[in-house]
């Protein structure tokens, strides 16, 4: 049995998620350079092993593997600017984990291959405290050949990697569904705990009960998808009028209580559009033919 050989593995940025990546490279076993605009942050990191590089140019070429891990692409594309620092990228694996749109990254891919920088985009499906565990999931998308140069030594940082394609957005794209989905359904928490508390009840009970119900959730989520993948939207059970009447019962509790009806005002905002356009007797997920 033949051991995978440890790359050099820098990172710029070192926010929390980037610090993460930095800790769980360095338990691997790997070499990590580390760079951050504020130098205080790689002070507890290089008390574990990491060097600090003195510039962002000095990071890159200190390392195989070049891991991105700011703000947003802009930030990024600042970062390039500095001396050496694009020039230095030649010959690298060019990883970029900031965040951005399915579109920056197509953009960014471009730059790249116009600058014979081997790329590949990638989104991180995980808090920091995720990071490192065999079930820790990363979306990779872009060149194939660049993503399984990289995949051994980002399976260090997250166990369940998966490749989305040779499309560039893709990852971008997988990781906005994906949080729009959890941003959407916080809205939704954050009332609910607001209807916990009025009735004497606790934000920590309530999402005990949403963890235990999650593969539940889950499955109700998937039956959506499914229903408006076959376009087929006829309800035996869950029909739009029946959903959206359950959206009166909320915001009269919310009157009741004395709490914001926002969300599920909202809520039946989406519902009557669809309504109106006569699908009512449809099932909910036909809501979606008014988006």
């Amino acid at each position: 049995m033949t051991t995978a050989v440890k790359k050099n593995v820098s990172v710029i940025g070192l926010g929390d998620m980037g610090a993460a990546l930095v800790r769980s490279f360095l338990k691997q076993g790997h070499a990590v350079t580390v760079w951050n605009r504020s130098a205080a942050r790689a002070v507890p990191l290089q008390q574990l092993g990491a060097v600090v590089a003195s510039s962002v140019t000095e990071a890159i070429a200190a390392g195989e593997v070049v891991i991105f891990c700011v703000t947003d692409y802009p930030v990024s594309r600042t970062l390039l600017e500095t001396a050496g620092a694009t020039a230095a990228l030649k010959g690298k694996l060019f990883v970029q984990l900031s965040s951005g749109t399915p579109q920056e990254a197509r953009e960014f891919n471009t730059w790249a291959s116009e600058e014979g920088i081997t790329y590949i985009d990638g989104a991180i499906m995980a808090v920091p405290d995720q990071v490192g565990r065999p079930d820790t999931v990363f979306f990779m998308s872009g060149n194939k050949d660049a993503y399984t140069q990289s995949e051994a030594t980002l399976k260090s940082v997250a166990g369940a990697l998966q490749y989305m394609g040779e499309d560039p957005g893709a990852a971008s794209t997988w990781d906005m569904g994906f949080l729009s989905v959890l941003f959407s359904a916080m809205g939704g928490f954050f009332h609910s705990i607001k209807l916990f508390e009025s009735e004497g009840l606790t934000a920590t009970a309530l999402g005990n009960m949403m963890f235990q119900l999650a593969p539940a959730l889950g499955e109700m989520l998937k039956q959506q998808g499914d229903i408006i993948g076959a376009g087929n939207y006829n309800a035996n059970h869950s029909s739009l009028n029946l959903c959206a009447g359950s959206m009166d019962m909320f915001i009269q509790h919310a009157k009741d209580a004395n709490i914001s009806a926002e969300v599920p005002t909202f809520i039946k905002g989406i519902f009557k559009r669809a309504q109106d356009a006569g699908y009512g007797n449809e099932h909910v997920a036909a809501a979606y033919k008014t988006y």
